[in-house]
């Protein structure tokens, strides 16, 4: 009952800030209903028919001419029942439209949906609070850490209160505020701080600029966007963290509790050292989980290297490379100094609860 109304509570006081953004009339959701293929010269064109379904024009019928471009992100392989996003553009009561994207929403909801359930099914009453743990965490960094960072606060700070206060909520929800939970929340703020500060002073000894990202670049022509990139790149480290860190530290801690119920004889020393053999098998896997997420989101960008036989030594100097190593191995340290520090802390604490 109390971590229902933990969970109401939260919600609650995030219910006000809303998370609609504001709606461009001009772009709206539309049916395909037909598709002529023609070829011009040797250029393929198509003369989709649509039906509009939703804002002004609902259930209007138009024709759009849509060039596919090869090797592009505006390739799209449309087909009858295919939803589109188009962008409008009216005179009096004529409309015309541009394709501009795939209409992908009603498909990621069936994959949440999947997600969902799979996650209820198996976790029941932990399955959901780890859900709404989740939900949360996405409205402080969306809601509360991004405007903040906008708004010219500094990036890395931000990032360590909002990973903290995600921390506080994920453990409590999931585990309850019990000296177990507690446990685990100090040793996963130490493993994150630890990486944090790693970030740090790493990308000060590197002179990372944080501008090697395509994001940034847009955020700086397009949208004219000037933040601390430097400190976004290392806030970027911080949450990609939190995650890895939580596991090792709730896993490490739940093996030492579980130890002292089963035999109140074994001391600090003994505690601790199981701990370490626990962490040790836990962090093998951990941090090839960590390294290899981290490379393959830059397996494009290791190909163009591998295929220009770049030396090694100019291929780790290159920004958009070192940002990856530095993000990965300052993760993987705050994840294995996790170990030892949630160790001493569990142990501790299940020696002398008050």
């Amino acid at each position: 009952m109390k971590k229902f109304l933990i969970m109401l509570l939260i919600i609650i006081s995030f219910s006000n800030i809303g998370l609609a953004n504001q709606i461009d009339d001009n772009i709206v959701k539309a049916e395909v209903l037909e598709i002529k293929k023609l070829n011009y010269d040797g250029v393929n064109k198509q003369i989709i028919k649509v039906k509009i379904l939703e804002g002004t024009y609902v259930n209007r019928k138009i024709d759009i001419e849509y060039m596919p471009i090869e090797y592009s992100q505006y390739n799209f392989d449309l087909y009858k029942g295919s939803k589109v996003r188009i962008k409008i553009e009216s005179n009096n009561d004529q409309i015309k439209g541009n394709i501009i994207n795939v209409s992908r929403e009603d498909n990621l909801k069936l994959l949440v949906i999947i997600f969902l359930i799979c996650v209820i099914l198996f976790g029941k009453m932990r399955g959901i609070l780890s859900v709404t743990s989740l939900a949360i965490s996405g409205i402080v960094i969306i809601k509360l850490m991004i405007p903040l960072i906008l708004k010219g606060y500094n990036p890395l700070l931000i990032a360590v209160i909002c990973s903290i206060f995600i921390i506080l909520i994920s453990f409590i929800l999931v585990a309850g505020f019990t000296y177990k939970s507690f446990a685990a929340i100090l040793g996963t703020i130490c493993g994150t701080i630890t990486a944090g500060l790693l970030a740090q002073v790493f990308t000060n000894l590197c002179s990372i600029t944080g501008l090697a990202n395509e994001e940034v670049q847009f955020l700086i022509t397009s949208m004219e966007i000037t933040v601390d990139f430097r400190g976004l790149f290392m806030s970027g480290v911080i949450i990609g963290t939190i995650g890895a860190v939580m596991d090792v530290a709730m896993t490490v801690t739940s093996v030492i509790f579980e130890l002292k119920s089963q035999s109140r004889n074994l001391g600090f020393i003994e505690l601790v050292g199981a701990g370490l053999n626990v962490g040790k098998d836990v962090m093998a896997t951990m941090v090839n989980t960590l390294v290899l997420a981290y490379a393959g989101a830059s397996m494009p960008l290791l190909i163009i290297l591998n295929k220009f036989n770049i030396p090694i030594n100019q291929i780790i100097s290159m920004e958009i490379l070192s940002t990856e190593i530095i993000r990965s191995l300052c993760g993987s340290v705050g994840l294995i100094m996790t170990i030892p520090l949630t160790s001493f802390i569990a142990s501790f604490m299940v020696n002398n609860k008050r």
